[in-house]
């Protein structure tokens, strides 16, 4: 099921459980994971294109993540300029063990572009004075002490999800 509320930066793609009961997309051998294996084994494969193609495609693997063959998937309304990226970014979450079933999804739609960032690394991007976190508030408007709360909220997760290791894991909402 194809949610697209404007207010949203992402379009995602959730099955129809993930969508009516919140049901976690961190799922793997109908387990949810917890967090030490979503850090260790969750991450997305990632691909790049035209907002009217991601559209396209979008509509192709809405099937493919109802069957629940990709988890889920979520892609950019609009660049993210301010982060350096000129198009699109198409992220189809996964377990590592299944990341070449979705590159072979995605290159059946044309798509020749691969790359795979698991969940720490992603965190490590946007933890306190990681490079994506940086950017990203160097390019607001917001003053010093907002932007702390910012970095405070993020270690605050990241320990977390660190330090609760046995605890499923919870995505944040977007």
């Amino acid at each position: 099921m194809i949610i697209d509320k404007p207010e949203s930066k992402f379009i995602f793609i959730f099955n129809r459980m993930t969508a009516t009961y919140g049901n976690s997309y961190t799922v793997h051998n109908d387990r949810p994971l917890t967090n030490s294996e979503v850090l260790k084994s969750w991450g997305k494969c990632l691909i790049l294109g035209t907002r009217p193609w991601l559209d396209d495609l979008a509509k192709k693997l809405d099937s493919y993540v109802e069957e629940e063959i990709i988890p889920c998937v979520k892609y950019d309304r609009e660049p993210s300029k301010n982060l350096g990226i000129e198009e699109c970014v198409m992220m189809a979450y996964c377990h590592i063990e299944r990341r070449e079933e979705i590159w072979r999804i995605f290159s059946k739609f044309g798509s020749d572009y691969k790359a795979w960032v698991s969940e720490k690394e992603t965190m490590e991007l946007w933890e306190p004075g990681g490079p994506i976190m940086e950017r990203w508030l160097n390019t607001t408007n917001f003053d010093k002490e907002t932007k702390e709360k910012i970095r405070d909220n993020a270690r605050q997760r990241f320990d977390y999800l660190e330090n609760h290791p046995n605890d499923i894991f919870k995505p944040l909402a977007q």
